[in-house]
């Protein structure tokens, strides 16, 4: 692909330091497999004599580089050759066509991102990376068996405790060191209140607490926030992120997600329901393969599997083998690191580099998820679309449907036979008046045109395309007017950016028999050419083009021909008008009987299509609710085994693999893979088998996350080799098996993990400990985390007494079938301004809302098992600039003033609606001093309450 022009100009910055998963998971998913595809060819390690010099099937062959020089600069994607190279700026690259937009821009992502290569330059990216050791590669700890240790000995004066406790002190002391104290009752209550619903504590819980701060107490309040309505939404939305949840595909093609919110709805009803995690994990693999309890039931079930389709697809990709596959990579990508903690996506090319996980494991798996259909086999032929499903009702409701259906759809077929005797009228309109219009579908095609009513509008039922391929090899004739005559010619077609510019077309105007005498030259005169540019918009509404007044002779022979030759897109052909201007013809004019029985006829068959449209209307005006549909998955047509993919393409087939599982992973017997099955039931069940490895061990990982801010496998995403090993590891398994003998239950959990002094210790610094365990490891004092993004506008929006707590419903329907397709209001307001919690924003790939942004939301994008927290002076600035927050505290001074007639109790109240803390005397001075310096009341406590909210102490938890 690249010549020897290249070398990378120095290591990355991230190699040798902490390892940075996503950066990781970019380079696998968007770089490597472009450098398979286009690169390895000619840079081949294994070629005597690579193409200049250069070696890219290697991270050293970029170091080494060729015969030209650095070629990429970490961090400067401008100034680096192999941009300019790729973009055709310099050499073109690679020869054969250029790359994407897309793929263009990911290169540059990664190059400005520090260019970021996690292969091993020792070691040749083959297919093969030699026999794997099963017996050695099963005593890596993640792939041990769950093991439930005792807890240790504690010494006599900790008091009560949980043995989580006992594990945690247990280290401390190992090392020295002593647990923290507890902290004081107003933090660990809006610590607690804030972990578990992601909102803060109301005012008069926290006086509740200050005046019984008993451990009895503390328990009340555990429960009582564990059973209400914010757990289940602040806890769904941490499994949305790793699920990489959202209302839009992105890519190339943003396609709205009309129903991903019923997914969204499920996982919050599931958290609600502490559902478990067993069955929710089924459920979201193979819920449409389960009984049907229910009508209830069965749709929930169904709604389930939508966590299979929720990532980006490039869904107007041509090659459609290719984006199955990618379908197919994304969901084993999603299974893998959401539910195993292993990065399989990493083994579609080749052998898993660092992990156990040979390719033909990938592929067992792969033939699983190819035989499960995710996206709309109707739309294969142009841009794609995903699998819906209409979801289970009750029975007198479905029966309503289908009756209304039925009599809708005879109808429908009244109408549209209606519609076609007016069109064939209208079409065959005598001369004398005026028009003839000839539709695609009376033209003479040759080649593969395609048949569609894609783009709107369009004259008749549709129109046809050469699907952008093919060119030089189709055509398509419209014959000419009936009789001979002067007409102006008109083609009808719909504009577009990716229409061809260059549309060839010849007029044949038929023998030149107007006069019998005509001249050589006005026979040799009878053909016209003409190239016209379909991405400019017709001049004639709504879709006409004209190619002006032209003398026909004898219709035999006359015709418009339309054809692809080396045209630059797509070519469209619809219809083509002939408006009579004059006729020399010797056959008499149109008498007056035939206009007249013209009309009757055309009258007569306008009233029935009258008459249908009218009977049409009124059943319309009885519609029933329609079915719900979901994004949902079901048994693809074919089912059975894929083969391997050599170096992931998909035109370039090896063995074929049977269905199955990871044989590392799994322990006993497994239920073998029926012929008639896809496999996906048998995969979940073998996920959720008490005794396997990892799929307990991940899950109380993210758990412990969430709340103490680190998991005890720091890597919560990849428990590979590539990850970090446990701090507490028999901790970490004591954990898994108490989990799934509880019967797998979330809430369980949580409530365990808040209820042990190691949650409760303070976060006080302490220069001796930090000098022993800088990262704390060990636990020695609760971390100090900043608040989610989602919290943070959450609790403006409660403090302002406007927060709505009802879910919204279907929040994608005013977006139309692209999210581009918004009303006036941009969508970044629309979004923004919604005055319900943030788990019920639209989450729009490409399109997210800049303040949640700012605080490290999610990328829907990716898996996300733990979100960024950065802290950078934007931030604050943010608070302090951004219109919606200046509203909200605009709003939340008026309520203070409104609520109290004493500016100190002003002052008291925000604390506590916002920092959830009294305020110190200092600053209690210094800001009511503030406040009245301004006349206007208003604007001095929105000044005061925006200062709070860009406060460190707003921002963070202690």
């Amino acid at each position: 692909m690249i010549y020897g022009l290249f070398v990378l100009s120095g290591a990355s910055p991230l190699r040798g330091g902490e390892i940075d998963q996503a950066s990781i998971d970019f380079f696998e998913n968007r770089i490597r497999p472009v450098l398979v595809e286009k690169c390895y060819g000619c840079h081949d390690s294994t070629k005597d004599q690579p193409d200049g010099g250069l070696v890219l099937d290697r991270a050293g062959g970029w170091q080494v580089g060729g015969d030209g020089g650095p070629a990429i600069i970490p961090g400067d994607s401008a100034a680096s050759l192999l941009m300019s190279a790729i973009r055709y700026e310099s050499l073109e690259m690679p020869p054969e066509g250029k790359l994407s937009d897309e793929v263009v821009r990911d290169f540059a992502r990664w190059i400005d991102a520090g260019a970021f290569d996690p292969r091993d330059e020792a070691m040749p990216d083959g297919l093969r990376r030699g026999e794997i050791d099963w017996e050695e590669a099963a005593k890596f700890w993640a792939f041990q068996p769950l093991l439930d240790s005792t807890p240790p000995d504690i010494i006599p004066d900790f008091g009560e405790h949980d043995a989580i406790d006992a594990f945690v002190h247990a280290g401390l002391r190992r090392a020295g060191l002593e647990p923290a104290a507890a902290a004081d009752p107003l933090v660990r209550l809006r610590r607690l209140a804030f972990d578990l619903t992601g909102l803060p504590p109301s005012p008069e819980l926290m006086a509740a607490f200050r005046a019984d701060p008993s451990e009895a107490h503390w328990v009340r309040i555990v429960d009582g926030l564990l059973h209400g309505p914010d757990y289940a939404e602040h806890w769904a939305r941490h499994w949305l992120d790793v699920v990489r949840y959202a209302d839009s595909n992105g890519s190339d093609f943003n396609a709205t997600f009309h129903d991903a919110w019923r997914y969204r709805d499920f996982v919050i009803r599931a958290f609600a329901e502490d559902l478990p995690f067993d069955q929710f994990v089924v459920r979201q693999i193979a819920g449409d393969l389960l009984p049907e309890d229910s009508p209830e039931r069965s749709a929930d079930n169904l709604v389930a599997t939508g966590f299979l389709m929720l990532g980006t697809k490039m869904l107007s990709e041509r090659d459609k083998a290719k984006l199955e596959m990618d379908v197919v990579d994304d969901m084993i990508d999603t299974v893998g690191r959401a539910l195993l903690g292993l990065t399989l996506g990493c083994a579609r090319c080749h052998d898993h580099k660092f992990d156990p996980v040979p390719t033909e494991d990938y592929y067992a798996l792969a033939g699983i998820f190819r035989s499960t259909q995710v996206l709309d086999g109707e739309s294969q032929k142009y841009v794609s679309t995903w699998h819906k499903r209409p979801l289970p009702v009750a029975e007198e409701r479905a029966r309503a449907i289908a009756q209304f259906e039925q009599q809708s759809e005879q109808l429908r077929a009244v109408l549209a036979t209606a519609e076609s005797e007016l069109k064939g009228i209208e079409a065959n309109k005598p001369l004398g008046q005026g028009s003839v219009v000839i539709d695609d579908s009376q033209a003479e095609a040759e080649g593969d045109w395609l048949q569609t009513t894609y783009s709107k509008p369009f004259h008749g039922v549709g129109y046809v395309h050469d699907q952008n391929r093919n060119k030089g090899q189709m055509k398509i004739r419209f014959p000419g007017p009936p009789r001979p005559g002067k007409y102006e010619v008109r083609i009808a077609y719909t504009a577009g950016g990716n229409r061809a510019s260059n549309v060839p077309m010849t007029l044949n105007l038929g023998r030149a028999g107007i006069e019998a005498d005509a001249s050589e030259e006005a026979k040799a005169d009878r053909v016209r050419d003409f190239v016209i540019n379909q991405r400019t918009t017709p001049e004639i509404s709504p879709f006409w083009h004209s190619l002006g007044e032209h003398l026909f002779g004898d219709p035999a022979d006359a015709s418009l021909e339309i054809r692809n030759d080396g045209t630059d897109g797509y070519v469209f052909a619809d219809a083509v008008q002939y408006i009579l201007i004059e006729s020399d013809s010797a056959e008499p004019a149109i008498d007056e009987a035939e206009r007249q029985a013209w009309e009757e006829k055309f009258e007569s068959a306008k009233q029935s299509v009258a008459d249908a449209q009218a009977a049409f209307d009124e059943l319309q005006r009885t519609k029933p609710e329609p079915l719900p549909m979901a994004m949902a998955v079901r048994e693809a047509a074919q089912i059975g085994d894929t083969f391997v993919c050599i170096r992931g393409e998909v035109d370039k087939p090896g063995p074929e693999i049977p269905r199955g599982f990871l044989r590392i992973a799994t322990v006993g017997p497994t239920e073998p893979v029926p012929t008639d099955q896809s496999g996906r039931l048998q995969l979940a069940h073998w996920i959720t088998n008490p005794n396997h490895p990892l799929t307990a061990r991940v899950i109380v990982n993210r758990v412990w996350m969430h709340l103490f801010g680190e998991g005890l496998v720091r890597t919560v995403d990849n428990f590979g080799a590539q990850g970090e090993r446990p701090s507490h590891p028999e901790l970490l398994d004591h954990l898994a098996v108490e989990f799934v003998r509880d019967g797998w239950s979330i809430r369980r959990l949580v409530r365990r993990l808040v209820l042990t002094r190691t949650y409760s210790q303070s976060s006080r610094y302490d220069e001796a400990a930090y000098l022993i365990d800088p990262d704390n490891r060990l636990l020695w004092r609760a971390g100090r985390r900043r608040l989610p993004a989602e919290a943070m506008r959450d609790t403006l929006v409660l403090a302002t007494e406007t927060l709505d707590r009802t879910p919204s419903v279907a929040p994608m329907a005013r977006f139309g079938t692209l999210v581009s397709q918004n009303v006036a209001t941009p969508t970044e307001v629309k979004v923004q301004t919604t005055p319900r919690r943030s788990i019920y924003l639209p989450v729009i790939r490409g399109e997210l809302p800049s303040l949640l942004v700012t605080f490290d939301f999610a990328d829907p994008d990716l898996i996300v098992g733990r979100r960024e927290s950065t802290n950078v002076p934007a931030q604050g600035l943010t608070l302090l600039n951004n219109p919606e927050v200046a509203k909200w505290c605009r709003q939340i001074a008026a309520r203070l003033i409104h609520e109290h007639d004493d500016e100190a109790a002003r002052l008291i109240s925000a604390y506590h609606w916002l920092l959830q803390s009294d305020p110190p005397a200092e600053v209690a001075d210094w800001i009511l001093e503030f406040v009245a310096q301004d006349p206007d009341p208003v604007s001095a406590w929105a000044k005061a309450v925006q200062a709070l909210v860009a406060s460190t102490a707003f921002r963070f938890l202690d």
